[in-house]
């Protein structure tokens, strides 16, 4: 009987051995096939040119709202934006407790730099839970 149980658990674990090599040698072949680029980056490292050379910073005004009921996001400002980034998608993400995302409003920055106004969607987020707020500037 003990022998029995013996090679039962040796099968076992070559079992797993093979299986985590397997899923480790599938995982490394679909990240190499990811791309690495000057406007977008997958995965991988390279050094990745940025048309901003100040750091865009977002803020948030907060609105009263019963159907949240209490106060909603109501805008975000983006402030220090690039003139050499100027027609490109821009993002602000608004995050709430271990970085949750709770709305992402997106928007172009103008052509001139400096400053831009987003105005979140239909859905409201409450400002309870807004704990930062993350930008990013792409293509």
């Amino acid at each position: 009987m003990t022998t029995m149980i013996k090679t039962l658990a040796k099968r076992r674990t070559l079992f797993a051995v093979v299986l985590a090599l397997t899923i480790f040698g599938a995982v490394y072949g679909f990240a190499a096939t990811l791309s690495v680029g000057a406007n977008t980056l997958s995965a991988g490292n390279a050094s990745v040119a940025s048309c901003a050379t100040s750091t865009p910073t977002g803020t948030y005004t907060v609105a009263y709202d019963p159907t949240v009921p209490g106060y909603k996001v109501a805008t975000v400002t983006v402030t220090n934006l690039d003139a050499t980034c100027g027609n490109k998608a821009i993002s602000a993400t608004l995050t709430g407790a271990a970085g949750v995302n709770l709305g992402t409003i997106a928007g172009t920055v103008p052509v001139a730099g400096g400053t831009l106004l987003l105005t979140p969607g239909a859905t409201a987020i409450p400002a309870a839970s807004v704990t930062g707020v993350s930008v990013a500037i792409n293509g």
